[in-house]
């Protein structure tokens, strides 16, 4: 039996992360969570979810410890996924984060109001003076193309 190679202890918001960043995981989460485990069935309810991505995510919840492998008994060779502890955990984080955007949209406030975020405008460049520059010549100023070529032209002549 082929199992995914655990990757190194990350934590949970680096998982959570890197998870939601990759289209269907969180759907793939779902559908497992309400008791459907074979991957087939679950493309098969998604039409645009490929077996492709369907793998390359269940491989990752394996590596993240997201989702245990049940092999169904013989003569099936169907392969069942249910969620860990953390899986159900990182999917109650998710269905949270989508109860707040649904609160939301129902207040059709911006998240400032919401939050009572008082956001500070960015400053108008416009209006900033620019420091003045100064002309005074500086034999340490390395950024000096003047400095750099006298430097150049004093090391090479003979003496």
């Amino acid at each position: 039996m082929n199992h995914a190679t655990p990757i190194p202890r990350l934590g949970v918001a680096a998982i959570t992360e890197n998870l939601l960043k990759r289209k269907w995981s969180a759907t793939i989460l779902r559908h497992i969570a309400k008791g459907v485990s074979d991957p087939a069935e679950i493309t098969r309810h998604e039409a645009n979810l490929s077996t492709k991505v369907m793998s390359e995510r269940l491989r990752s919840m394996l590596r993240y410890g997201l989702l245990a492998r049940f092999p169904r008994p013989s003569p099936s060779n169907v392969i069942e996924y249910r969620l860990t502890p953390l899986g159900k955990t990182l999917l109650e984080m998710i269905n949270a984060l989508d109860e707040l955007d649904q609160q939301l949209i129902k207040s059709r406030k911006s998240v400032e109001e919401n939050f009572g975020i008082n956001p500070v405008p960015a400053p108008d460049l416009k209006t900033v003076p620019s420091a003045p520059v100064s002309k005074k010549s500086n034999k340490n100023n390395r950024s000096n193309p003047n400095h750099i070529q006298s430097r150049l032209t004093s090391a090479h002549s003979l003496p």
